[in-house]
């Protein structure tokens, strides 16, 4: 297991290197690339431009400006913020915590809910419950996040004022649990609803497939409880397929956290991205992308891992 652990580390190298790669040309292959903040500004000329970039190393040959790039970000270097001066590194990580913990909340409510539901769907599948379950899920993956968020957002905060309209907690008081929770339910609850939306469908698929499998059958013939055999026997196994799913889906909700992190005004890496976008401020913006691909490709690494451990007849070696 440690050889293979290793292995897809120094696979996940060349990966990354190609990840730069097109990241880096990406960049400066957009109108402006990564002079576009300031070319935009009143009054500046020629000269003071060519300063700018001069200052920057923006001047030498794109390999050469490649090379610095990859080599400062190796070192945890990703230049310094167009916007604010600051180092790109320190500002997303001063970002990390705030989304951390609405990631974590929503994961884990998420996670919770697609086994409930899916158990459910698929213990009483083709019945009016299971029909509506199916509805909602789909219901949930169609509808845009961006949507959704602006509607709970007039209804639960503008209309009813039962939630704050954004932000991380009240402003001018100290720390308070119940104030922190009261500001998280809403982003949240949006990060969740879709991960449950997506999860429960491969949970339910999951299970039908474990609840028809001769052990079950066996276990149901011994005289079992339905609950024992359901929740201990067909779930254990079930866990197996959908393992790698619940994963990716926790990585992939840094991304989900740029609209929904702005929509809430929630102060994490999410809102952050959205405004160095919306600032054209390329340090920060070569930093996140970096940060999200790396966290995929460990959340890639990690759920291999797992699965090996979950499934002893798995074996890498």
């Amino acid at each position: 297991m440690y050889v293979y652990v290793v292995r897809r580390i120094l696979q996940a190298i060349p990966v990354l290197f190609g990840i730069s790669i097109l990241l880096f040309f990406m960049m400066h292959a957009i109108p402006g690339g990564p002079m576009a903040m300031y070319e935009h500004q009143p009054g500046m000329t020629k000269e003071l431009l060519a300063q700018i970039k001069a200052n920057f190393g923006l001047d030498k040959p794109l390999w050469v400006q490649y090379w610095n790039w990859v080599r400062g970000a190796v070192q945890g270097n990703f230049g310094y913020s167009y916007s604010y001066g600051q180092p790109a590194i320190q500002m997303v990580l001063q970002r990390l915590p705030a989304t951390l913990e609405l990631m974590l909340s929503a994961y884990i409510i998420g996670v919770l809910v697609s086994f409930v539901i899916g158990v459910i769907s698929a213990t009483r599948q083709y019945s009016v419950t299971d029909y509506t379950l199916t509805i909602l899920s789909y219901f949930g993956v169609a509808m845009p996040t961006f949507w959704v968020g602006l509607m709970v957002l007039v209804i639960f905060a503008a209309d009813l004022h039962w939630f704050p309209a954004g932000g991380i907690s009240s402003s001018g008081t100290v720390f308070s649990l119940g104030d922190r929770i009261w500001h998280a339910v809403l982003p949240v609850s949006i990060l969740a609803v879709y991960q449950v939306a997506h999860e429960s469908r491969y949970v339910r698929s999951s299970m039908l497939d474990a609840l028809s499998e001769d052990y079950v059958r066996t276990a149901r013939a011994k005289g079992l409880l339905r609950r024992v055999v359901t929740w201990r026997h067909a779930l254990r196994n079930a866990l197996l397929p959908v393992t790698t799913v619940m994963i990716m889906d926790g990585a992939y909700l840094f991304g989900g956290a740029l609209i929904t992190e702005s929509i809430f005004s929630w102060p994490g890496m999410g809102r952050l991205f959205a405004q160095a976008i919306a600032q054209d401020d390329y340090p920060v913006i070569m930093c996140e992308i970096s940060l999200l691909s790396v966290i995929i490709i460990l959340a890639n690494i990690v759920s291999d891992v797992l699965y090996a451990y979950m499934d002893p007849r798995v074996r890498y070696d």
